[in-house]
């Protein structure tokens, strides 16, 4: 019995840890005061009607670049990862420490990195990458492709093989086979690589900044430059915003699919 008390004592300061940053800035948001404070003295929703048009902006920007990032990573992560997993040729190993590698690279690293080829990009082609989507996107794939191979290479472990020789001797082509075969079993992978390249290049700051700017800030790079000069209740709301949001999208997700069903855990 005390054990149990104990565990669930636990369970609940983890969760209380977990929430506390958000209570903290939803709570904040309905301030009253010119600056943010917590608990609010005075309870107020003006801050959300105060909230500027860059804020809007770079929310749409950073889920245009998020979600591109997510169907590219899969896109050249799940050909690479297979490749990986089941070639059998020379570098092998090497090969695919290479892909994961990016992920024990500190981003602000690799943001300084990126900066410096697209202005070696510049002066060999004239092409500017520096200031764009493109340039925002393609820096947020450094991390997002390692994700899906590593996603896919582990689901790929209890994949069984005798599945597609049994369809190919049904007279499935080899394209048929990976569709309605291959696609389906590792797709629980697949969707948590993409979930967690999307989740990281919503958040990413260092690289979004060396490579974004102007009509391609992102929002925690526009929260970032934004709570250097001020600390007023928009900044909060723009949070909470944003927090809103995450939880509607997940809560539909349950209401049509269900997460389970949709991550591939429960058939």
């Amino acid at each position: 019995m005390i054990n149990r008390s104990l565990l669930v004592l636990v369970l609940l300061a983890a969760i209380g840890f977990l929430l506390a940053p958000i209570i903290v800035v939803v709570a904040a948001s309905f301030s009253g005061g010119a600056v943010m404070s917590f608990p609010p003295k005075d309870f107020t929703t003006h801050w959300y009607s105060e909230i500027p048009q860059s804020f809007y902006d770079a929310i749409w920007v950073s889920f245009v670049v998020a979600a591109g990032c997510a169907a590219m990573s899969v896109l050249v992560g799940v050909p690479a990862a297979l490749a990986l997993r089941r070639g059998r040729f020379p570098g092998r190993g090497l090969l695919s420490a290479v892909c994961l590698s990016p992920l024990m690279v500190p981003a602000l690293v690799t943001g300084v990195a990126l900066f410096q080829c697209s202005l070696v990009l510049w002066d060999l082609t004239g092409i500017g990458l520096g200031g764009t989507l493109a340039g925002v996107m393609l820096g947020h794939l450094t991390f997002g492709v390692p994700f899906v191979i590593r996603a896919v290479i582990a689901g790929h472990a209890q994949f069984d093989l005798s599945l597609e020789e049994a369809a190919g001797s049904l007279g499935a082509s080899a394209l048929r086979t990976f569709a309605l075969v291959t696609l389906p079993i590792l797709r629980p992978s697949i969707v948590s690589g993409a979930v967690l390249a999307f989740a990281m290049s919503f958040d990413d700051v260092p690289i979004a900044l060396f490579m974004g700017g102007g009509s391609a800030t992102t929002l925690p790079v526009q929260i970032f430059t934004t709570v250097q000069f001020d600390l007023s209740g928009d900044v909060m709301a723009v949070a909470s915003v944003v927090i809103v949001l995450s939880l509607l999208v997940i809560v539909a997700l349950s209401r049509i699919a269900g997460t389970d069903l949709f991550f591939g855990s429960k058939q």
